[in-house]
């Protein structure tokens, strides 16, 4: 496997050598957890995954993606033993330079439609079973961290996909979760055969979007990923992305959606 790495690299880097006149160089950036569709660490890509590395081989530069916990990424990166890390947000670290705005998650409360939960704001989740992800309570806010304390039933979960299971099997009221992350994971079971995630569902998305950025040490390799991100915006790569990603959260139609929209034969 490491081989094979090498392998691709010496390639990637050859072949950059042959389009472009900037020096490759490599970037060392800490990744702290699989987020699917943002980051596939199975595949070791994902959404967000593909944009760094697009971008920064636009000025020239190789990404090699590090896994580690959380904590870690940020010792490592003060450390100086990584180039950079992803989804952090300004003022978080000292001595790093923040790049343009690069992903927005948007967290959701989901409840099944037979339910009938009328949700609209953090209050409504005081009588309610709720199951979020890991660190819910601090990253989501004081209030939400003080409701959830008081609800009959709270837990947070590292494995995502748990979640579906408990929403859809109904051993909890609601779920707490990033949309596209919900999307993809239910769209995953459907295709393992977890039919129950085929029922309707609402999402009350209460809690404000949150953009992140990436951080690296250096100013210099900053401003060559904003200026790959800016072009991949223009020429419209970062569209053709974000379109391969929604086809991974794109709910399958049922056999008869699939017959209404077949015309009808004379």
């Amino acid at each position: 496997m490491k081989n094979k790495s090498s392998l691709f690299k010496t390639l990637f880097l050859a072949s950059l050598g042959a389009t472009t006149q900037v020096s490759a160089e490599t970037v060392n950036v800490g990744v702290s957890f699989a987020i699917p569709p943002y980051v596939i660490q199975q595949e070791n890509g994902g959404l967000e995954l593909d944009i760094l590395r697009q971008a920064l081989a636009r000025r020239g530069h190789y990404a090699v993606i590090h896994y580690m916990p959380l904590s870690r990424t940020f010792r490592e990166l003060k450390d100086g033993k990584l180039d950079g890390i992803i989804n952090t947000k300004e003022h978080m670290l000292d001595g790093v330079f923040y790049s343009d705005e690069v992903i927005r998650f948007h967290n959701c409360v989901i409840s099944l439609e037979s339910r009938n939960l009328e949700i609209n704001s953090i209050n409504d989740l005081k009588d309610l079973s709720v199951v979020a992800f890991q660190q819910a309570a601090r990253i989501l806010g004081t209030e939400f961290g003080l409701t959830v304390a008081k609800s009959p039933s709270y837990s947070e979960i590292a494995a995502q996909r748990h979640q579906i299971h408990l929403l859809f099997k109904g051993r909890t009221d609601v779920i707490v979760m990033e949309k596209n992350i919900f999307a993809y994971y239910r769209k995953k079971e459907l295709e393992a055969g977890f039919l129950e995630a085929r029922l309707d569902v609402r999402e009350a998305c209460i809690f404000e979007p949150t953009g992140y950025r990436f951080a690296f040490r250096s100013a210099r390799i900053r401003d060559d990923f904003n200026e790959g991100l800016s072009s991949m915006r223009e020429d419209g790569t970062l569209d053709a992305i974000l379109q391969k990603y929604s086809a991974l959260m794109t709910m399958e139609p049922s056999i008869e959606e699939l017959q209404q929209a077949q015309p009808e034969h004379p």
